[in-house]
């Protein structure tokens, strides 16, 4: 593997460990503050510390370069975080965790029309089937898939908007600073979640700021899990490509089940090595359609 992929895929797997960990901290929030306050507050933090990193505005260059930032942020940024807050509140984790599985194989069905180079081989199908078993595994353990249908609809809802704006990311302009195109990213999110809260949402909630758990997780959304996570996703699949970079997204309830277990002290389950090893089996089989078209290539 070349050192540039190696970079890629490392770039992606970063990324989904911190999400990982984010998913956790974004349902703590919502017992305090309502789901556009989470997205307004930790995407308004990534979008100074974009500033601190990358202090330089610049001039229009065309306004198809800027409708293309502008629907970045619309689908990368708005309606995916509120379908997927607002599907936390109406279903369990679980069924969330369970319906942005299919943000892999979304992603490469729109990839095989919209991306060149990038088709659809049955092992992705394989691998999809396979670490859905595994990740079912993890998040249903001990317990059944209760399907609630608002909630479960606004999850698969967010999976689409995800791998639409994974498609559209690796079509984004070229020329541009990447730090630059996160940043118009997020501030055409945060244009449209303030729209939407003065025109939709209740009053913002300011006085839960001084609950530290709140703050401190907000600090670790903003900075960490949009701010340098999303920097991170762009040059991975920028590298590699959606449909790789999608597939690792097959990691994050292993990666969390296996977070809490190391920081909470959980317990390690037979259910969970059962499901890990599915996960990282479909991870495998999704990404071997590549690495038989290089081998014969050599």
């Amino acid at each position: 593997m070349r050192t540039g992929t190696l970079r890629g895929h490392l770039f992606t797997f970063l990324t989904i460990a911190i999400w990982s960990v984010a998913f956790v901290g974004n349902k703590a929030l919502l017992q305090y503050i309502s789901p556009i306050e989470v997205m307004l507050y930790r995407f308004t933090l990534a979008w100074v510390l974009l500033m601190i990193l990358y202090p330089h505005w610049y001039t229009i260059r065309s306004w198809r370069d800027e409708g293309i930032f502008f629907l970045l942020g619309l689908l990368g940024i708005f309606v995916y975080f509120l379908l997927e807050n607002f599907a936390l509140k109406y279903t369990q984790a679980g069924n969330v965790g369970l319906y942005m599985g299919a943000i892999p194989i979304l992603t490469a069905i729109l990839a095989h029309f919209f991306v060149r180079d990038e088709r659809f081989h049955p092992h992705l199908l394989l691998g999809f089937f396979t670490a859905m078993a595994g990740m079912g595994l993890i998040l249903f353990e001990g317990r059944h898939f209760q399907l609630r249908l608002r909630g479960d609809l606004l999850a698969l809802c967010a999976a689409l908007v995800f791998a639409l704006y994974s498609i559209l990311l690796e079509r984004a302009p070229r020329g541009y600073h990447f730090l630059l195109i996160t940043r118009k990213s997020f501030f055409y999110g945060i244009l449209l979640m303030l729209i939407y809260t003065a025109w939709i949402d209740p009053p913002l909630h300011p006085q839960a700021l001084t609950i530290p758990s709140v703050w401190m997780n907000l600090l670790f959304l903003g900075i960490f899990a949009s701010g340098l996570a999303f920097i991170l996703w762009q040059r991975g699949v920028e590298i590699i490509g959606p449909v790789q970079a999608g597939n690792y997204i097959y990691l994050v309830p292993l990666l969390t089940a296996a977070a809490g277990v190391l920081l909470l002290d959980e317990r390690l389950t037979l259910s969970m090595i059962s499901g890990g090893a599915l996960i990282l089996l479909g991870l495998y089989l999704s990404q071997l359609p590549r690495r038989i078209v290089a081998k014969s290539q050599r």
